[in-house]
């Protein structure tokens, strides 16, 4: 486990496009990072290929997604993975001494770096638009992928303070979702609104908005306060209360990268808080999340 997430932090935001033909029309892509991996395979379902567009101007690239987005033209599916999350629920069950010795005070440190992705895996279909993010200089060599549309995803099991639950829970999101990963910037945004459903009886299904957007510059200095920043923000509401809304829970996280003076990698550190407005759990699960707030903390280092 250490192993793999040693690996992970090294490769944490890599995005791996493969093309296996030459219509451009299918296209896979692997993305590696200690919070959030995935693999997937896109199709175009119309006859040209996936487009590439130049990624000079970053509000350019959310308005062409935007724009196409009741146009639907690509199919994907997806496979992912959660690893720090299911770090921290295999610390928990398998050591659980070290999981106790992580306290301080009414913080648990192990909980506080895991904590805010409620599932260990999921299996998705997307439809919508997906475009090759490409540079001015080098538009052969595909940067990143961005993509607008409809998300469809399923999981068996549910997160709660580095516990496992078994439950079938079900999501359907509208996102504007998008990764440019040149040699010298990183640049990750995501945009979503969603609607979760859970089959377990204890757990509250919800609609929310998740907002997040990470840019590494990894020849500015350190303390630029805005090309070496992320910001990372939820809002759940509980959907038994709808239409007037009840938010469940909120959560912010402002992060702050630091490049080493030669620029080959950079430390980043986000910090934030959960606010349990209320528990979101009822039945046996009711003591699992108290209304309170908790300390969320995403050290991570970046090449």
């Amino acid at each position: 486990m250490e192993l793999l997430a040693l690996l992970l932090s090294v490769l944490a935001g890599y995005s791996l496009p493969w093309m296996p033909d030459s219509s451009g029309r299918t296209q896979a892509e692997l993305w590696l990072d200690p919070y959030y991996s995935a693999v997937n395979a896109t199709r175009s379902l119309v006859e040209a290929p996936i487009p590439r567009l130049d990624t000079r101007a970053e509000g350019g690239v959310y308005w062409w997604l935007m724009r196409r987005l009741p146009f639907p033209r690509d199919v994907l599916v997806e496979a992912s993975l959660n690893p720090l999350p299911v770090g921290g629920w295999a610390l928990r069950k398998f050591d659980p001494g070290t999981w106790e010795a992580a306290r301080v005070g009414e913080v648990n440190l192990v909980e506080s770096v895991t904590r805010g992705f409620p599932e260990p895996w999921a299996l998705s279909l997307f439809l919508g638009n997906v475009v090759n993010l490409v540079s001015q200089s080098d538009t052969t060599r595909v940067n990143g992928v961005g993509y607008s549309g409809l998300l469809v995803s399923w999981g068996a099991w549910h997160l709660v303070e580095n516990r496992m639950v078994r439950d079938d829970w079900f999501e359907s999101e509208i996102k504007l979702k998008g990764d440019d990963i040149q040699s010298r910037r990183k640049l990750t945004w995501s945009y979503r609104l969603g609607w979760r459903e859970h089959l377990h009886p204890g757990i509250h299904d919800a609609l929310y908005l998740s907002i997040s957007r990470r840019r590494t510059d990894f020849d500015a200095s350190g303390l630029d306060p805005f090309r070496n920043a992320s910001i990372e923000g939820r809002i759940d509401f509980d959907r038994a209360d709808l239409p007037r809304p009840s938010p469940l829970r909120m959560s912010l996280l402002l992060g702050k990268k630091f490049p080493v003076p030669s620029g080959a990698w950079a430390f980043s550190l986000s910090a934030g808080v959960l606010h349990e407005a209320r528990t979101g759990y009822d039945g046996d699960l009711a003591h699992a999340a108290p209304r309170r707030w908790t300390l969320l903390l995403r050290p991570n280092v970046e090449w």
